[in-house]
């Protein structure tokens, strides 16, 4: 049991330490910035692809109090959006949905409603934290003016395709690293 334990600490370090590189780098490397959050968020998974629940909460914890320490403001992107966003995905998508006394239809429901409002929260809360202020946008040479809704609208549509794309990348992850890891 106590081998357990060291096993979950030791994957949990890994995640957070690839997870610090990838935050501390997505501040310093603008054109990356949502590429190095994904893969900051694919860290935090690591533990959770072994069912170590406890292990991707401390990995994530760890890493958002270092990323914050590191780059203060630039990690917020990473805390609030896509590292919570990978343990409550987890949480929802193979641990709520494997409720057996529940009918399918009803945790799909619960799930895209948590999933929704947590994103529109965070999305929120990440728009007034960080003062995001944007007037226009240039499309082909045609400015529009951007507000906080047509910006939510576009950023919902990405999150759309984001969530069941790190469902599909999380399932590739755990054949991936049972290979890898073979325990």
């Amino acid at each position: 049991m106590r081998k357990r334990y060291s096993y979950e600490i030791a994957l949990s370090a890994v995640s957070a330490a690839i997870a610090i590189l990838a935050v501390v780098a997505q501040a310093y490397v603008d054109a990356l910035t949502i590429a190095f959050n994904v893969i900051a968020a694919l860290a935090i998974n690591l533990p959770l692809t072994k069912g170590m629940w406890k292990g991707g909460i401390m990995a994530f914890v760890v890493s958002a109090i270092a990323g914050f320490l590191i780059v203060n403001i630039q990690a917020l992107p990473f805390i609030m959006l896509f590292g919570s966003y990978a343990i409550v995905s987890w949480l929802l998508d193979f641990k709520f949905y494997k409720v057996e006394k529940l009918p399918k239809a009803f945790k799909i429901i619960v799930i895209i409603i948590i999933k929704v409002g947590y994103y529109a929260l965070m999305f929120w809360a990440c728009w007034n934290l960080m003062g995001l202020v944007i007037n226009t946008i240039n499309l082909f040479g045609n400015k529009y003016e951007a507000t906080f809704y047509v910006i939510w609208g576009v950023c919902f549509v990405v999150f759309c395709i984001y969530d069941p794309f790190m469902r599909w990348v999380f399932k590739n992850e755990c054949i991936l690293v049972d290979k890898i890891i073979k325990k």
